[in-house]
C-alpha cells in the first residue's frame, strides 16, 4: 500500500483526525514516544485557556512528558481563525523537523488539518468586495440560505461543504464570482508537507455511548465551573469561544432559563451531531487510514506499522520502532 505520494524531499507530518471520545491524544502520545515526535493541537477550541474539562484537553499527566504546542494559546475573550492556527502550527513544525523530531499534529477539526495540510491561501489578503458582500449576506439570514446560494451555482461544491461550515461557502462563492469558475472546478492543492493521515472511528452506537458518558463525566469534573470562570472573564456575546460544544449549551442553564438535565441532553445530543459531521469530514476531504482503538485490539500495532513503513519511505531510517 502506497503511504505517501509526496515528494521525499518534503517535511513529513504525522496527522491524527476523527470525531471526539476515540482516543486521538492517547495514541499520539504513544506514538511520540515510539517516533521520537512532539504534538500539535489541531482542535479549535483547545487553544483556549482555561477551556480544559469541556474540550477533553490532554492534562499533562496524559501528556506523558511529550512537548505539546498551541494549547492554551489565547484567552477565551480572543478571537482566533483557520488562518492564524495555519500560520502557528505551519512555524512550530517548522521548529520540530529542525530539531529532528516528528511532528504530530492531533485533532477533530478537520478544516484545520486540511488547510495545514494543502497550505491552502487562508487570510492571506484583505476581505475583497466579494467576500464582504457574502458575509452581510449571512449576517442578514442565516447559515442554510447561503448554502443554498453555492447550491444554486455548485452543487458539486455544495455537496462537499456542510452549511454550517460559512466560511468555507463564501469562499467557494467568492471563488466563483472573481475566477467565473466553479469552485468544484479549481485545481486541486497541492499538499505541502510529506502526510500521513490516521483517522479514529467505532462503531456508530458505541462512538454516541461513549460522548455520552463523557458529557457526564465532564460535568462531573466541574464543566459549570469552568464555564462560570469563562464567563468571569467578559467575553462579548459572539465570542468564539462561547461557541463551544459543552460551553452554549450550559448558557441558559447559568441563566436561569434551563434545567441542568436539559442543557445536559443538548450537549449529548449536539456531540453525537458533531461527531457525524467529523466523520464526513475525514472521509471525503483527507486520504487517511481508518482505524479502531475501541473495538480491535490490534489497531495501535496497526498505527505504528504504518508509521514506521511511512517513516522508511520518506528517508527516515532511525532507530524509532523500538524505544
Amino acid at each position: 500500500m502506497t503511504l505517501s505520494g509526496n515528494n521525499s524531499n518534503q517535511t513529513q507530518v504525522l496527522m491524527i483526525g476523527g470525531p471526539t471520545a476515540t482516543g486521538k491524544s492517547a495514541l499520539a502520545v504513544a506514538l511520540a514516544k515510539q517516533f521520537d515526535g512532539e504534538v500539535i493541537n489541531g482542535d479549535a477550541y483547545q487553544i483556549y485557556q482555561g477551556m480544559d474539562i469541556g474540550t477533553a484537553k490532554v492534562t499533562a499527566a496524559e501528556q506523558g512528558g511529550i512537548p505539546h504546542h498551541l494549547l492554551d494559546i489565547v484567552p477565551p475573550n480572543a478571537s482566533f481563525s483557520a488562518a492564524e492556527f495555519q500560520h502557528r502550527a505551519e512555524a512550530a513544525i517548522a521548529d520540530i523537523a529542525r530539531r529532528g523530531k516528528l511532528p504530530i499534529v492531533v485533532g477533530g477539526t478537520g478544516f484545520y488539518l486540511n488547510a495545514l495540510r494543502l497550505g491552502l491561501p487562508l487570510g492571506t489578503q484583505a476581505a475583497s468586495p466579494s467576500r464582504v458582500r457574502w458575509q452581510a449576506a449571512l449576517a442578514a439570514h442565516d447559515e442554510a440560505w447561503l448554502w443554498h446560494q453555492l447550491a444554486a451555482q455548485d452543487p458539486a461544491a455544495a455537496a462537499k461543504i456542510p452549511a454550517g461550515n460559512s466560511r468555507r461557502v463564501i469562499r467557494a462563492l467568492e471563488v466563483i464570482e472573481q475566477t467565473g469558475q466553479l469552485f468544484s472546478a479549481q485545481p486541486p492543492s497541492t499538499p505541502q508537507y510529506d502526510t500521513l493521515v490516521l483517522a479514529l472511528t467505532t462503531e456508530r452506537a458505541t462512538l454516541y455511548d461513549r460522548i455520552n458518558t463523557r458529557v457526564v463525566a465532564m460535568l462531573n469534573a466541574g464543566l459549570v465551573a469552568e464555564v462560570q470562570a469563562v464567563l468571569a472573564q467578559a467575553p462579548p456575546p459572539t465570542a468564539q469561544a462561547l461557541q463551544a460544544i459543552g460551553y452554549k449549551e450550559l448558557l441558559p442553564y447559568l441563566a436561569g432559563e434551563q434545567s441542568l438535565a436539559a442543557a445536559t441532553a443538548l450537549i449529548q445530543q449536539h456531540s453525537r451531531h458533531y461527531a457525524k459531521r467529523q466523520l464526513t469530514y475525514f472521509r471525503h476531504q483527507m486520504p487517511a487510514h481508518w482505524l479502531d482503538l475501541i473495538a480491535d485490539p490490534k489497531a495501535p500495532a496497526q498505527a505504528a506499522a504504518l508509521v514506521s513503513a511511512w517513516r522508511i519511505q520518506g528517508g527516515v531510517h532511525s532507530n524509532e520502532v523500538a524505544r
